[in-house]
């Protein structure tokens, strides 16, 4: 019986199925952070070595899909696809970015984009040539805009500026202190430049600044409203770039989607000021079943039974894939 593998592994946390060749389910595990620019080649090793025995099955695999954060670039693919067959993972190994696995799994493969906003951001889009083009997805001192990383730091800015009295006041000051345990706000100063506080930190305040959104504080609704513009451009680009339109289809992937109400209006209009006008749907598959797609055809298998498969298993009852 063929033993296939998809594990999708983010910023924060890491999930991996074992199929069969049927498609049925024959384990689940999960465990922290998955992003290959973090964990290196011996990290993804130490990460994969707990994996295994949670998922009940274990190498040598028919097919493999690794789908990480931090693993986009073909160098660093090859690099783990190396190490894969060197310990005898599987017969068939496919290393992919998080945000491949999560375009392939909310498009079943097909032509369409996907907007990735968790602990960091990105948008992936892929026409019906396969043609694929990215944009963000630079980290957070360097992009990330929309994603809860982003949503945090924005927030304690805003709320620093109320405290110092140059900004409009906001629910923010008092709640972000007392989310992050703060006794006064000096207290950040140390935390943030000593890496203590690090991406981790400021994502799990996004929902903070989400909330306060929805409950109507001005600077909250602001940094949500910035949060979706970017995104919207982001996902104008890249549907121009790939000669998608006038209309395209986009799925949201990650935590900040469970508020999408907040976003969602700026980011359509920006999208729309660069000439796309979005259609959203929500994914057919998760991430973690997007990898495990992907090593299904690695593994020689047709990929319309995969996605009937696959599918099935989302309309289980029971905890989702």
């Amino acid at each position: 019986m063929a033993q296939i593998v998809g594990i999708d592994g983010g910023g924060t946390h890491t999930r991996a199925l074992a199929l069969d060749a049927e498609g049925r389910l024959r384990g689940r595990a999960s465990a922290g952070c998955g992003n290959f620019q973090v964990l290196g080649l011996e990290g993804l090793e130490a990460l994969l070595g707990g994996l295994w025995p949670a998922l009940g099955v274990g190498p040598p695999l028919d097919a493999l899909c690794l789908g990480l954060a931090g693993a986009g670039r073909p160098a660093e693919q090859q690099a783990i696809v190396e190490r894969a067959l060197e310990r005898g993972w599987a017969a068939q190994v496919r290393v992919v970015s998080d945000a491949q696995a999560a375009l392939v799994g909310a498009h079943g493969g097909g032509p369409g984009l996907v907007v990735l906003a968790g602990t960091g951001s990105m948008v992936l889009g892929r026409n019906a040539q396969g043609v694929q083009a990215r944009a963000g997805g630079w980290g957070p001192w360097l992009g990330d805009e929309g994603s809860g990383c982003y949503l945090g730091l924005e927030g304690i800015k805003a709320a620093l500026r109320a405290h110092d009295g140059w900004g409009p006041a906001t629910v923010l000051e008092e709640r972000l202190r007392r989310g992050l345990g703060l006794e006064d706000w000096d207290q950040l100063v140390r935390r943030i430049y000593s890496g203590e506080l690090g991406r981790d930190g400021l994502a799990a305040l996004g929902p903070e600044v989400l909330a306060a959104a929805r409950e109507g504080d001005g600077c909250a609704r602001q940094i949500a409203a910035a949060a979706g513009e970017a995104l919207g451009r982001q996902l104008g680009a890249v549907a121009r770039r790939l000669g998608l339109g006038p209309e395209v289809e986009v799925a949201g992937v990650g935590g900040v989607f469970a508020a999408r109400e907040q976003l969602w209006a700026a980011l359509e209009a920006a999208a729309e000021g660069v000439g796309c006008r979005l259609r959203w749907r929500e994914p057919l598959l998760p991430p973690v079943l997007g990898a495990a797609l992907i090593a299904w055809e690695a593994a020689g298998l047709a990929p319309e039974a995969g996605v009937e498969a696959l599918g099935r298993l989302v309309a289980e009852p029971g905890p989702p894939p």
